[in-house]
């Protein structure tokens, strides 16, 4: 479900880890470094991928559990999901619920390039995650993933989803009872895609709560939050806000956004250059419009402009803004209506 090139999670995932580590005695937000997400339906909310990946390995590295991502998939329900989670959980049976997730799994993941797709084998049902190979670096956001899928299923379904075959792309753990003890089936390793394997009948599982007249309502506000994600890039836009968030404390460097990013400052490059921008002209671009907002400001000196820009000289902020606007600072504040 996730690549460490690239990609987003919704929050949900992300308060799934804050109470699982809670319910260990961790604080989870001085773990991790962020606050934990607000416990509403807010699906705009999201992380990348890579970021989510280094939570969940600092939460195994502090709790020295390997298999954390395992266990902690399987405390999810199906209100984590928000909107996505009320939607599926309303469909007649498995089959249209797993049609419905489809069709808005957005909203919960954007898998730059390794989505889900459904095969038919004969009497079995292959759900495949495609794309490049997870690497072991990968493994505990890989199996978070997996393991929350089928919880949800067993959860949702009046009855429980049969496997028949888990295969996962990442290398063998010492211990794999933990995997065939959840999904209740045989657990390969070392595959070359990650799948489930089901019977065909499972699709026609009834669920507990069938609710036709809700799912109209519910994909009205799903309809809603898919219109409301961005056009532009979701990365290119939390780089952004990365850079933003460190820029009064001096100028950021690529490689200190790629760390508070975690990934390599090569793939940040790499990933500015596929989306045609690069590091230099996104620092440009977030000082010009800060320095316009605080030039606007008629309680802020020159010097606190450039120094809230991250300016160690005022003299290098105004070359800089002369080579934004061709004008100067001071042209620009007289030209500013009170």
């Amino acid at each position: 479900m996730t690549t460490s090139a690239g990609g987003f999670i919704s929050s949900a995932y992300v308060r799934v880890l804050f109470e699982y580590l809670k319910s260990k005695g961790v604080d989870a937000s001085a773990l991790l470094g962020v606050a934990e997400p607000e416990p509403v339906d807010h699906m705009l909310l999201r992380y990348p991928m890579p970021l989510w990946g280094s939570f969940l390995q600092s939460a195994a590295t502090h709790l020295k559990d390997p298999y954390l991502g395992l266990k902690s998939g399987q405390t999810i329900r199906t209100d984590h999901y928000g909107v996505l989670g009320y939607i599926i959980a309303s469909c007649p049976n498995l089959g249209l619920a797993l049609l419905r997730f489809q069709e808005y799994e957005r909203l919960l993941y954007e898998p730059d390039g390794y989505s889900m797709q459904t095969l038919i084998d004969g009497s079995d049902l292959i759900l495949k995650w495609s794309g490049s190979k997870t690497q072991d670096q990968d493994r505990l956001s890989h199996e978070f993933g997996i393991a929350a899928l089928y919880k949800i299923a067993c959860e949702i379904a009046n009855g429980t989803p049969r496997l028949k075959e888990v295969c996962f792309v990442n290398s063998e753990p010492p211990d794999i009872s933990l995997y065939t003890d959840f999904f209740g089936c045989n657990v390969l390793f070392n595959q070359p895609a990650t799948t489930l394997r089901t019977p065909i009948e499972n699709l026609n599982l009834p669920l507990r709560q069938p609710d036709p007249t809700l799912i109209h309502i519910l994909e009205k506000q799903a309809e809603g939050f898919l219109a409301q994600l961005p056009k532009e890039s979701e990365f290119v836009m939390y780089v952004r806000r990365c850079i933003a968030n460190l820029i009064h404390s001096g100028e950021p460097g690529l490689e200190q956004v790629a760390n508070a990013l975690s990934i390599a400052p090569r793939t940040l490059r790499r990933r500015l250059h596929e989306y045609e921008t690069t590091f230099r002209e996104l620092l440009d671009d977030i000082r010009k419009h800060m320095a316009e907002q605080y030039l606007r400001d008629p309680n802020l000196q020159l010097t606190d402009v450039a120094q809230l820009l991250g300016y160690t000289e005022q003299s290098a902020f105004q070359r800089a803004f002369l080579r934004w606007t061709g004008t100067t600072p001071k042209t620009f504040q007289r030209k500013t209506p009170d």
